[in-house]
C-alpha cells in the first residue's frame, strides 16, 4: 500500500470548475514564469508540449492548459519567453547594452514620496545629458576607428599617401553607416509580431500621442505605452551624433598631411564632461528612500548603472583600437619598434581599466568568500536515523553545504555592493590618472598624454583588453546557434529590459510592452466573463504580474488573486527601483486585491534564495504573508511516494536536496495555499466543515504562525 495525498485542485472528480454552482464562482489560476525563456509546458507540470493545449495567443506568446483538462482548463499559464530567448537578431543586443544599462539608470531614483521633485528632476536631467554623450561617444570611438587608424593610416601605408583622403572620405561614409546601423538595431531588437487579435486591454497602443507624466508610476495604465515619446527621442540623438560627425570631418581637414589625424583629442574632452557629470550624479542620487523598511537601501544606484555604461563603452572600444592598431603597425616594413604608435590620447587611462578589473576581481574574491563562510544551518535537526530507516535530519557534510549555499543566496541579494565598489573604484582611479598625466601646456583639446607604450601596465591591458573583447564576440556568436546558450544570455536581458525606453531610445525594447498588457488582458477576459483569477507568478513572472495588477481597475483586483515565489519584488526591484516598487506600491497593491489584504497576496521564499526574498517584511520581521520554505524539505520520505508515474509537480524528496530558486510547486506550502486560495475564490469565504476540507484536501491554520501556513490532511488507511 503506497500513502496518497487526496487534493482535487477545484473540486471533487467529475464536477468540473468550469460549471459554477449556485452561489460559487468559476475560478481559473493563471501562472507566469520567470527569466531565461521557461518551456510554458513546465508551467503546467506537464514534460511534453504535446500535452498541452493553446487557449489564448499574444504576439509571439501563448496562453497554454493542460490537454487532458478538458472539463475546465482550471490552470493556464502564459508562456512569454519567446519575447526574449527567441529573436535571431538577440546576438546583437550586446552591442546596446551600455544604452540599456543607461536607460535603466534614468529609473533609479528615491519614491515620489519620500524625496523632493528637484531631486529626482535633477537625477533624471543628469541620465539624460549623459545618455546624449554616451551616443556622442560612441559615434567618436566609431570614427577614431574608421576614419583615423584604418581610412587615413591603415590606407596611407598600404596604398599611399595619395589615397589618404579618399580613405577619410569612406572612413566617414562608414561611420555614419556604423551609426545608422545602430539606430536600426535598436528599433529592431524585438521581433514585430503581426496582431492576430487586438489586446483586449487599456495598455494597447489606440494611436494617441503620448508623454510620460512627471510623477507616472506603474499603477499609469499607459506606462508601458509611449514609444511615440521613444522615437521622438530619437530625433535628439540623431542631431547629437550629427553634429559629433561634423566635428570629426573639420579635425581631419585640420589634421590632414600629419602621421595620424589624433581624433581623440575630440574625445578626451568628452570624457572628462561624463566623469564630471557622474560625480554630479552620484552626489544627486546619494540620498534614497521609499523601500519597504527594514530591508536594504543602496545609494547611487543611478550613478553606479550609468558609471558601468561609460567604462564598458570606453573599455570595449579601447580593446578594438588596439587590435586595429596592431594592424597598421604590422603593415609597416620597419617594423613595430621603429615607428610611431597609431594611436592618440584616448587610450591614455588604458591602465586604469586593468587596474581597476584586477581590484575588482579580487574585492569580488573575498566578497563572495566572506558570504559563503557566513551561513549557518543551526536550525536543521541532526540525522539520528541508521540505514534503512528514514531520514530525520541532515548529516554534518550536508549542514556545511546547506550554510555555505544560504551565504552564497544573501551574497546575491547583495551583488549591487559589488557594481558600486567598480563604479567607485573606476571613478577615483580614473580623476587621480588624469590628473597625474594632464599637460596644461598642450592644447586644452588635448589635456592628456598619449600612453606609454613601454610602460607594463599598457603592455599588459594591450594584450589583457582585446582578449576579452575577442572572448565575448565569440561568446555571442556561438549563442547564435545555441539555444541554452542564448537562453543563458537572455536572462539578462529579462531584467534589464522590463524598462521602458525613457532615457535613451537605443536600449533594447523593452518585452514588457507586450507581456504586461497580455498578460493583463487575460486577467480582463476572466474576470469580465464572470470568473475569478488566481495568479501564481515565479521570479521575473512575479514582477510582470505585479505591473500587469497595479494598472488593472480597482473593482477588478476584487475577483483576483496573487500567489508569488521566488519574487525579486523586493529584494531587487524594490531596493534599485524604489519609486516604482517602494513600500507605499506594495502596501497600495495588497490592500486591492481581493479587497482584502490579510488574504489576497501570498508570497513563499526560502533562505536558499539568491534571487527572491520576503515581500511585505525584512527578514528580521515577521509579516504571516512571507512564508519561508524549508530548504532541504523536512517531511518523512515515506509520506510522498507517488502512486502514479513521476511527474514535475511531484513533492520534492526531503532532507537529501537543495532547490534554491526553482522548483517551488513541488512545496507543500505552496500546492496548499493555492489549494486553500482557490477553494476562497470559489465561495467567497474561508474553507471550513468537512464538505470543505474534502474539496480542498487541506485544511489552513491562518492564526498560528506564518512559518507553519499549510497543514497537511492525511486521509486514513483503506
Amino acid at each position: 500500500m503506497c500513502i496518497i495525498r487526496i487534493s482535487h485542485p477545484l473540486g471533487t472528480p467529475g464536477n468540473g470548475v468550469g460549471v459554477a454552482e449556485p452561489g460559487r464562482f468559476e475560478v481559473r489560476e493563471l501562472r507566469i514564469h520567470g527569466v531565461g525563456g521557461s518551456p510554458g509546458e513546465a508551467l503546467l507540470g506537464l514534460r511534453s508540449r504535446d500535452d498541452a493545449v493553446v487557449v489564448g495567443e499574444g504576439r509571439g506568446t501563448v496562453f497554454l492548459a493542460r490537454r487532458a483538462d478538458r472539463e475546465g482548463r482550471n490552470v493556464e499559464g502564459y508562456d512569454w519567453g519567446a519575447l526574449t530567448s527567441s529573436s535571431p537578431l538577440q546576438p546583437l543586443w550586446i552591442l546596446l547594452l551600455p544604452f540599456t544599462l543607461l536607460n535603466v539608470a534614468g529609473w533609479m531614483h528615491p519614491s515620489f514620496e519620500s524625496a523632493r521633485r528637484r531631486q529626482i528632476d535633477l537625477i533624471r536631467g543628469l541620465v539624460q545629458v549623459l545618455g546624449i554623450l554616451l551616443t556622442v561617444t560612441w559615434t567618436l570611438w566609431t570614427a577614431i576607428l574608421l576614419v583615423d587608424l584604418v581610412g587615413y593610416q591603415l590606407v596611407a601605408r598600404l596604398w599611399g599617401e595619395g589615397w589618404s583622403g579618399l580613405g577619410v572620405v569612406a572612413g566617414i561614409v562608414a561611420t555614419g553607416g556604423a551609426m545608422f546601423a545602430l539606430f536600426w538595431i535598436g528599433r529592431s531588437t524585438k521581433k514585430e509580431f503581426e496582431a492576430r487579435a487586438p489586446v483586449p486591454d487599456v495598455l494597447a497602443d489606440d494611436g494617441t500621442p503620448r508623454r510620460w507624466e512627471p510623477e507616472e508610476s506603474l499603477r499609469s495604465p499607459a506606462f508601458f505605452s509611449h514609444e511615440k515619446a521613444v522615437d521622438t527621442g530619437l530625433s535628439l540623438h540623431l542631431i547629437a551624433a550629427g553634429i559629433a560627425l561634423c566635428a570629426v570631418a573639420i579635425k581631419s581637414v585640420a589634421a590632414f598631411g600629419s602621421n595620424r589625424l589624433l581624433l581623440g583629442q575630440l574625445f578626451t574632452p568628452i570624457g572628462g564632461l561624463q566623469i564630471g557629470l557622474l560625480i554630479l550624479l552620484a552626489l544627486a542620487s546619494w540620498s534614497t528612500g521609499g523601500q519597504v523598511p527594514g530591508t536594504r537601501q543602496p545609494r547611487m544606484r543611478a550613478a553606479v548603472a550609468a558609471t558601468i555604461a561609460v567604462a564598458l563603452t570606453n573599455g570595449c572600444f579601447s580593446a578594438l583600437v588596439l587590435l586595429v592598431g596592431r594592424q597598421v603597425i604590422a603593415e609597416v616594413n620597419a617594423g613595430p619598434a621603429s615607428i610611431e604608435k597609431p594611436w592618440g590620447p584616448e587610450l591614455a587611462l588604458l591602465d586604469i581599466f586593468l587596474l581597476v578589473a584586477l581590484v575588482w576581481a579580487v574585492f569580488g574574491a573575498v566578497f563572495v568568500w566572506r558570504w559563503a563562510r557566513s551561513g549557518t544551518a543551526g536550525d536543521l535537526a541532526a540525522r539520528t536515523s541508521w540505514i534503512g530507516e528514514e531520514l530525520d535530519g541532515v548529516e554534518p557534510s550536508y549542514r556545511m553545504k546547506v550554510a555555505r549555499t544560504r551565504g552564497l543566496a544573501e551574497a546575491g541579494h547583495r551583488a549591487d555592493a559589488l557594481l558600486s565598489f567598480f563604479a567607485s573604484s573606476f571613478l577615483i582611479f580614473g580623476i587621480i590618472a588624469a590628473s597625474m598625466r594632464a599637460d596644461p601646456s598642450l592644447n586644452p583639446l588635448l589635456w592628456l598624454q598619449p600612453p606609454d607604450a613601454t610602460d607594463l601596465g599598457f603592455r599588459v591591458a594591450q594584450w589583457v583588453l582585446p582578449a576579452a573583447v575577442v572572448a565575448a564576440i565569440a561568446l555571442v556568436r556561438r549563442s547564435a546557434s545555441t539555444v541554452r546558450l542564448r537562453r543563458t544570455i537572455g536572462i539578462l536581458w529579462d531584467v534589464l529590459t522590463f524598462w521602458p525606453r525613457r532615457f535613451h531610445p537605443f536600449a533594447v525594447r523593452p518585452y514588457t510592452e507586450r507581456a504586461v498588457p497580455e498578460f493583463q488582458g487575460r486577467i480582463n477576459h476572466h474576470v469580465q466573463a464572470g470568473r475569478r483569477v488566481l495568479v501564481s507568478a515565479h521570479s521575473q513572472g512575479s514582477v510582470i504580474a505585479f505591473a500587469a495588477l497595479a494598472s488593472l481597475q480597482e473593482q477588478k483586483l476584487t475577483s483576483v488573486a496573487l500567489i508569488t515565489y521566488g519574487c525579486p519584488v523586493t529584494t531587487l526591484y524594490g531596493a534599485l527601483f524604489p519609486a516604482y516598487f517602494g513600500d507605499a506600491d506594495i502596501q497600495d497593491l495588497r490592500e486591492k486585491i481581493l479587497g482584502d489584504a490579510e488574504m489576497g497576496w501570498w508570497n513563499f521564499w526560502r533562505k536558499t534564495d539568491p534571487i527572491g526574498g520576503p515581500v511585505f517584511a525584512a527578514a528580521k520581521r515577521h509579516d504571516p504573508q512571507d512564508v519561508e520554505v524549508d530548504d532541504p524539505a523536512v517531511r518523512p520520505l515515506s509520506y510522498e511516494i507517488p502512486c502514479t508515474p513521476a511527474a514535475l509537480e511531484d513533492v520534492r524528496p526531503a532532507w537529501v536536496e537543495l532547490a534554491g530558486h526553482s522548483h517551488f510547486f513541488q512545496e507543500d506550502k505552496v500546492r496548499d495555499c493555492v489549494h486553500y486560495m482557490k477553494k476562497w475564490l470559489i465561495s467567497g469565504h474561508a474553507p471550513d466543515g468537512q464538505k470543505d476540507r474534502d474539496e480542498a484536501g487541506v485544511t489552513l491554520d491562518l492564526t498560528t504562525t506564518g512559518e507553519s501556513m499549510a497543514e497537511r490532511v492525511r486521509p486514513p488507511p483503506p
